[in-house]
């Protein structure tokens, strides 16, 4: 009869998860205050055994069974916790900013009183009573490049704050850390049509003479000192599907590192505004259009390009 009870345990439909489940190991272990209680249990015991004191062997029995349910409940609070990663993430360097991240909680219970660390840093305390939690963490980068993520832990000494629950994971996904973006020279903004001198929307079509109403801020002074009258400069606004060609070569008289970044301030222009870019570089050609993974391909490639 027992060998059958346990044949059947081990059949189980709860018992096949657990040997199926791919998931992360759980660690558990008792804390500082864990190793006192379990002291105490030791010593409550022995004084039970050695002077028959009944009250002794039950309080001993009492606070075990607290240390076996201490230990089932903090197994429980981590069990069927996963993490669903970005396969990417994209970050400007020299800015501050947040990652992104998803942690999917399977089980219909809510899990209470957890700390995230990232990096051996605790990022802060949770409860997730979601199956879908979000939250973000700042990190900052210093120089472009690419980089992995580097471990994060889920922790948690809940109930009794005397047994220590822990899972680790490590992340796959990669971070792309792409040049800062700087404001290029006024020279290389008129080139793109995102000069002072017009608006970011106009395509320069010529000098005409001053008329009552025009603006101001387009004259021409040189011109106009120039014919002794006054003229302005005259703008069309570019088609939306109007191409412009940012070609790196072009300018072998900017530092790499400083180019990049102009080329960043521009990309982002143009791709907030819905205009197509073309992006050159050695043999490589990118086109950046409205949508987001064109803009993932170039910011990817920035991220690691070499002069």
């Amino acid at each position: 009869m027992i060998a059958k009870t346990f044949v059947d345990f081990f059949n189980s439909k709860l018992t096949q998860n657990l040997k199926n489940k791919n998931q992360t190991k759980i660690y558990i272990y008792p804390n500082f205050n864990g190793l006192g209680l379990a002291l105490f249990i030791f010593f409550n015991f022995l004084i039970a055994v050695f002077y028959e004191n009944n009250f002794g062997l039950l309080l001993s029995i009492i606070i075990f069974f607290i240390f076996f349910i201490s230990i089932f409940i903090s197994h429980q609070n981590l069990n069927n916790i996963d993490i669903n990663e970005n396969a990417e993430h994209f970050i400007e360097s020299e800015k501050n900013q947040k990652i992104e991240i998803i942690i999917v909680n399977s089980s219909n219970d809510k899990k209470l009183n957890i700390d995230i660390d990232y990096d051996n840093k605790t990022i802060g305390n949770f409860n997730f009573i979601k199956k879908i939690n979000n939250f973000s963490y700042p990190i900052k980068f210093k120089e472009r490049g690419v980089f992995p993520f580097k471990r994060l832990c889920i922790k948690s000494i809940y109930p009794f704050g005397i047994i220590r629950t822990k899972i680790y994971f490590h992340l796959r996904s990669l971070i792309y850390v792409y040049p800062k973006a700087i404001r290029p020279p006024e020279n290389l903004l008129f080139e793109f049509n995102m000069s002072n001198n017009n608006s970011p929307n106009d395509d320069f079509d010529g000098i005409e003479e001053f008329r009552r109403g025009d603006n101001l801020s387009k004259i021409a002074w040189k011109k106009s000192t120039i014919n002794k009258k006054k003229n302005v400069k005259k703008f069309n606004e570019p088609k939306k599907d109007q191409k412009f060609i940012l070609d790196l070569n072009r300018y072998p008289n900017i530092p790499f590192e400083l180019l990049l970044s102009y080329s960043i301030y521009i990309i982002k222009h143009f791709f907030k505004k819905k205009l197509q870019l073309t992006i050159k570089h050695n043999n490589n050609n990118f086109h950046l259009k409205s949508n987001q993974s064109s803009l993932n391909e170039i910011l990817k490639y920035f991220a690691n390009v070499k002069s």
